[in-house]
């Protein structure tokens, strides 16, 4: 399949004729070594996929343990099963705000529903207490360990990219 980034994303293609006789179709998203693109006017990165396995995970673990753990195992489990599976591919992609909200907001409802609260006030001091930090310091924490990881590398392909990474991990921090 193709997929169309650029000022005429969303224009109407023919479908590519192969030389086996098959079409090569067209699609709005698709998957690429498990990060999901999407097709858009800049390069985009789609998080509803990753998003929903969180969901998931965490109603999993939760309906499995749900008021028989304490909080402490709760957060535990949903720092080390659930958040990865959220925070997947987030460094090596550009993050929209909307995107960052949307994580933001479903880790704040998991912990409510954890410690039974509504007030966002109980989260943030639950994350202080229990040290998980937010998805916005660990989003920002795991782009720039993989930036430098990327501009110390000696692989040729990387060196191709280290300029632009660097003024990135520059950026950032």
């Amino acid at each position: 399949m193709c997929i169309r980034f650029g000022a005429r994303y969303d224009y109407e293609c023919a479908n590519l004729h192969l030389r086996s006789g098959d079409l090569l179709k067209w699609t709005v998203s698709c998957r690429y070594l498990g990060i999901y693109l999407a097709s858009a006017r800049s390069f985009k990165c789609s998080f509803d996929v990753a998003m929903a396995k969180f969901d998931r995970a965490f109603n999993s673990i939760f309906g499995k343990v749900g008021r028989l753990a304490t909080e402490t195992v709760i957060l535990n489990l949903l720092s080390s099963k659930c958040l990865p599976v959220s925070l997947c591919c987030t460094e090596a992609c550009t993050i929209l705000s909307r995107d960052l909200n949307s994580k933001s907001f479903a880790v704040n409802r998991v912990i409510m529903k954890s410690f039974c609260s509504r007030s966002s006030a109980v989260v943030e001091e639950c994350q202080t207490m229990f040290a998980v930090p937010s998805i916005i310091d660990q989003i920002h924490t795991r782009k720039i360990k993989f930036l430098r990881n990327f501009c110390e590398s000696d692989n040729y392909l990387y060196a191709l990219f280290a300029g632009n990474a660097s003024r990135e991990c520059a950026s950032i921090c």
